[in-house]
């Protein structure tokens, strides 16, 4: 007779970041600064940073390194945050990722929060008087190959390439082997 096979629990691929253990601390601080630097609109919002590690690179080689999620009001009722960032502990960990990346993808999920506004372009409040808040969308959205072959067709496209210049974080050098190469599946290895 064969016994009944015990299943395996079910795994739990998401862990809050303690911010008062040492890792969170570091990264609880980078958070506050890239607020405070860029960030204003958001600095009473409540944001909670975890860890994913089940997120896997999909059929083209691309993997998600972070995601910011908006808590619905009931979320808001059940945890005292507005925010949850989730960053991928893999790539966070990776010892060929930088400072600057780390930053990087911060202020990119950050830069996805926003204080909702109203008709007259005031902040949102609830009946319960807490700011409302939103997600907010990429700026662009585009396969490198049709900006190829036909150039920068639109003006979020033309508005986006103008940015780039105010960006000195790479060398003349570094940007020309970065052009040449195209990107690898898993880019941060």
């Amino acid at each position: 007779m064969k016994r009944p096979k015990t299943p395996k629990p079910k795994p739990v691929h998401y862990t809050l970041i303690d911010p008062v253990d040492e890792t969170g601390a570091v990264i609880y601080a980078r958070l506050r600064a890239l607020i405070s630097a860029h960030h204003d609109e958001l600095r009473d919002a409540r944001i909670a940073l975890a860890w994913n590690t089940a997120w896997k690179p999909d059929v083209d080689g691309r993997c998600t390194l972070g995601l910011c999620k908006r808590a619905s009001d009931l979320d808001r009722e059940l945890s005292a945050f507005d925010f949850v960032i989730v960053l991928r502990r893999e790539f966070w960990d990776a010892p060929t990722v930088g400072e600057q990346q780390r930053n990087a993808l911060l202020d990119h999920e950050l830069s996805h929060a926003t204080v909702a506004l109203d008709r007259d372009g005031e902040p949102k409040v609830d009946e319960r008087g807490r700011t409302v808040y939103r997600l907010r969308k990429h700026d662009i959205e585009e396969f490198g190959a049709v900006v190829a072959r036909w150039g920068l067709y639109k003006r979020d496209l033309e508005w986006f390439v103008k940015q780039v210049p105010k960006v000195d974080a790479l060398s003349p050098a570094e940007a020309e082997e970065i052009a040449s190469e195209p990107p690898e599946r898993e880019w941060y290895r």
